[in-house]
């Protein structure tokens, strides 16, 4: 006597065999899905030059121009050397918007290098110097490079 099984179950295998050609046919669409096309050619027309109405806006450059300047001597002295520096630098022309200043001590308290740069700070303005702008943001600190009763300038210019 044979045995026979029913014909519509097949068992866990016949499971496996349905759950396998589920899965294949997800991952075709999925191939299918993500099938990378070229992008179409586009054409870029010329912008028709209109007269602004308002004036272009300014920003800062990410990147900085620094330059070292000893603040030990006198007022006169000290701005004459960044005035040098400056046009050293950046040129007449060129356009500051942001100056950090970093005193460098020379005594081991750290104060007196921000001392250093606070008085650069008040000697340096403005009306002084045609590069910086009469909203230029000057901010003092301690550090930085060069030698003790040395300020190192970074400047970041306007764009």
């Amino acid at each position: 006597m044979k045995r026979r099984f029913p014909r519509g179950d097949a068992g866990p295998i016949g499971a496996a065999g349905w759950l396998f050609a589920e899965l294949a046919m997800v991952l075709v669409v999925i191939a299918i899905g993500s099938e990378v096309t070229a992008p179409s050619a586009v054409v870029l027309t010329p912008p028709v030059a209109d007269t602004p109405t308002t004036a272009p806006s300014q920003g800062l450059a990410l990147t900085t121009v620094r330059f070292t300047i000893p603040a030990t001597a006198d007022d006169a002295t000290v701005l004459a050397d960044f005035r040098a520096a400056l046009d050293r630098t950046v040129g007449p022309q060129g356009r500051v918007g942001l100056i950090l200043l970093f005193g460098k001590s020379t005594t081991a308290n750290p104060a007196q290098g921000t001392r250093l740069s606070e008085r650069l700070k008040a000697v340096v303005t403005p009306a002084n110097l045609p590069q910086l702008r009469t909203t230029v943001d000057i901010r003092p600190y301690f550090g930085g490079d060069g030698a003790p009763g040395q300020v190192m300038v970074e400047l970041f210019l306007l764009t």
